[in-house]
């Protein structure tokens, strides 16, 4: 099927269970627990050569949210040269619905958004759409 990269970035302990065991079958998978270490992770699997090719991101999390930490690697992608929509593919999977947190994020360049609870029929329709 995939043979993906991904890292999941949530602060709840069952989210990222939950979605690392659906993803499981699409890749490698990494976790963290918040922006910052998302950030780091990413600009680290870059700098190994290595970097990842799909980003499920929560939003609400301590020390830098999903929309900042999006915004932070669209950032470094051009900082890059690498242009938009050529990047690491990201999901949104939070429990945020509402358009202050759904329009900033497809502003950030994130190309699907789910919101929790979720499931593998979300997860999949979401990969099939990017």
């Amino acid at each position: 099927m995939y043979s993906m990269k991904i890292l999941i970035v949530d602060d709840e302990f069952v989210s990222r269970k939950k979605a690392r065991k659906i993803l499981a079958g699409f890749g490698e998978c990494d976790v963290a627990v918040n922006g910052n270490e998302a950030r780091e992770a990413f600009v680290e699997a870059h700098e190994e050569g290595l970097p990842y090719d799909l980003i499920t991101m929560d939003i609400e999390m301590p020390e830098m949210d999903g929309i900042t930490t999006l915004k932070a690697i669209r950032d470094w992608e051009e900082s890059k040269g690498i242009m938009p929509g050529r990047g690491v593919k990201v999901i949104m999977l939070t429990a945020f619905k509402d358009a202050r947190s759904v329009l900033p994020s497809f502003n950030q360049g994130c190309e699907a958004y789910i919101v929790k609870p979720f499931d593998r029929e979300k997860l999949e329709k979401a990969l099939n759409s990017i």
